[in-house]
This record gives structure tokens, C-alpha cells and sequence, in this order.
């Protein structure tokens, strides 16, 4: 039973696993890609979108123009940098609930 005892690098642990649990990692990793392109070309065709309407390089949030330079790393940004850090800065800020009321 040397093979159970064996431990690829980066396992923490000696368990023995069954070779199907590797390939259900590839499969988790693969489906993570292929939902990435999918969210890609999703946001592509709406900058085409945007192109047709003459919308193209306008923030949907604000208005303002979009940066060249921010267009030219990211051609299918549809808000601007401002715009987009105060997004992401709401997904990224904790929920709270009500403050705590001392009586």
C-alpha cells in the first residue's frame, strides 16, 4: 500500500483519494474558465452594443467620457475608473445590520 502513502505536492494530507477527485478538480477549474468567457463575451457584444448606439466610451453610470487609455487595456469597460472602483467598493463592503440599540 506504498501508494496511499504517497502525498502529491501541495496536499496537505495522506489521506488516500480516489483518481475520479482529481478529475473533478479539472472540471471545477474548466467550468470556472469557461463561465469567465462567457461573462467576456457577454460584456463584448454589449460594447458593441454601445458602438452601434453611439454610446461607446460613455460611463453608463455617470456619463462622462471613458479614459483612451483605460479603453485601450479594457475596450469593453462601460463605466469609467471612478465609476468602476465605487462598484466594486460596494460589492466588497460587509453587510451591516442595524446598529445595536442599548436600553
Amino acid at each position: 500500500m506504498l501508494r496511499q502513502d504517497v502525498v502529491k505536492p501541495g496536499d496537505i494530507t495522506s489521506v488516500p483519494t480516489h483518481p475520479a477527485d482529481d478529475d473533478v478538480e479539472g472540471l471545477d477549474a474548466e467550468i470556472a474558465i469557461a463561465q469567465n468567457e462567457e461573462l467576456l463575451l457577454e460584456q463584448v457584444d454589449a460594447a458593441l452594443e454601445r458602438v452601434e448606439a453611439g454610446t461607446f466610451g460613455v460611463c453608463q453610470q455617470c456619463g462622462r467620457e471613458i479614459d483612451a487609455e483605460r479603453l485601450q487595456a479594457v475596450p469593453y469597460a462601460s463605466h469609467c475608473i471612478a465609476c468602476a472602483r465605487d462598484q466594486r467598493e460596494q460589492i466588497e463592503k460587509p453587510v451591516r445590520g442595524e446598529p445595536r440599540r442599548f436600553q
